[in-house]
């Protein structure tokens, strides 16, 4: 099979290779579209991050089963699915308890095993989401970032009605904004510098805010909001230096900040503002494959988010690498590696 695997910063190349050998539980995917995302275009540049190179990144994965598992578990040669890449030990207590994403020996395709960037991927069978008719592969391809935008949400248990801010207006920031609005949310506001971004942002039902000067920009986020101190429910996507402490700071009492960045700064949170005011921070991260990506499919097969108008650019396995470069430069909501496509 061609497969674009990964050496180190700046090294990856265009390979033949053999297609997986599959265990009794898992199934073989030709692999249709592959998201790519900040944390790829991190490994690619500046990593080991957290890949393991040498190894076929890609983690957000569409396709069709081509060999199903041989324990019949998953579904049937053809099916159209979504790749699950959260796998777990199977014997912990977290994994016990439905917490793979937590295990300790957590294993993610794409980082620390082949992933999708390639013509074929093994999978677990029955981890696999299969995509319901009306839903191209296309869109499916965004399922994974949809997912841990679902997931953020099912962690702060949002009610209908919350107002709420995301720090953050990346791919998975405005489709938290649109899960936001498809789960009932009564005002949504999307900090974001790249005015590139805002027209999606109003496309996502929010309103898109930038100022320069920080104490404007806390002022001006909370507007209105300002009757409760807050937002009720502020999530951080953003990942970058000072953005977990603002969105702290635009979480009303009683409020709920979920953070999703990751940023290798240590970044002072004002503590006494969340002791005193009792604000709740949770951190959100690997998503399951039933409770988020099945969650996330079925909010793209139902319409109530969409995901079309953010695939801003396309490529195809054999050009990843101007992919990638591409990505680095700006400009781009989301890139597809393009492999068998629909």
């Amino acid at each position: 099979m061609q497969a674009a695997r990964w050496y180190g910063p700046g090294n990856i190349a265009l390979e033949e290779r053999p297609i997986p050998e599959l265990g009794d539980d898992e199934a073989l995917v030709d692999v249709a579209y592959v998201g790519l995302c900040g944390s790829d275009l991190e490994e690619w540049r500046e990593g080991p991050v957290v890949a393991r190179p040498p190894v076929i990144l890609g983690h957000e994965i569409s396709g069709r089963v081509s060999a199903a598992a041989r324990d019949g578990s998953g579904p049937p040669v053809g099916t159209p699915v979504v790749v699950d890449v959260v796998t777990g030990c199977g014997s912990c207590f977290h994994c016990l308890h439905h917490e793979e994403g937590r295990c300790q020996q957590l294993v993610v395709t794409g980082q620390h095993v082949d992933g999708g960037l390639a013509t074929h991927v093994r999978a677990s069978a029955h981890r696999l989401v299969p995509v319901p008719a009306g839903v191209t592969l296309r869109d499916a391809a965004l399922a994974e970032p949809l997912a841990v935008a679902v997931r953020a949400f099912r962690r702060a248990a949002m009610t209908p009605g919350s107002n709420v801010i995301i720090v953050g207006g990346g791919p998975v920031g405005i489709l938290a904004a649109r899960v936001a609005g498809a789960m009932g949310a009564a005002k949504v506001i999307v900090v974001e510098p790249r005015r590139d971004r805002h027209r999606h942002i109003i496309a996502s039902g929010a309103v898109p805010l930038w100022d320069e000067d920080s104490t404007q920009l806390q002022r001006r986020a909370i507007g209105d909001m300002a009757v409760r101190g807050g937002a009720d429910l502020v999530v951080e996507s953003a990942g970058r230096p000072n953005t977990p402490a603002l969105a702290a700071s635009l979480a009303r009492p009683g409020g709920t900040i979920v953070l999703l960045g990751v940023t290798a700064h240590a970044d002072p949170i004002d503590i006494l503002d969340v002791v005193l005011a009792e604000k709740r921070i949770i951190g959100s991260a690997a998503h399951m494959w039933d409770d988020d990506v099945q969650v996330a499919v079925d909010f793209l097969a139902n319409g109530h988010v969409r995901v079309s108008d953010l695939i801003t650019h396309e490529t195809d396995l054999a050009d990843i690498g101007a992919g990638l470069d591409t990505l680095a430069g700006g400009g781009v909501v989301k890139m597809l590696v393009r492999i068998a496509g629909e």
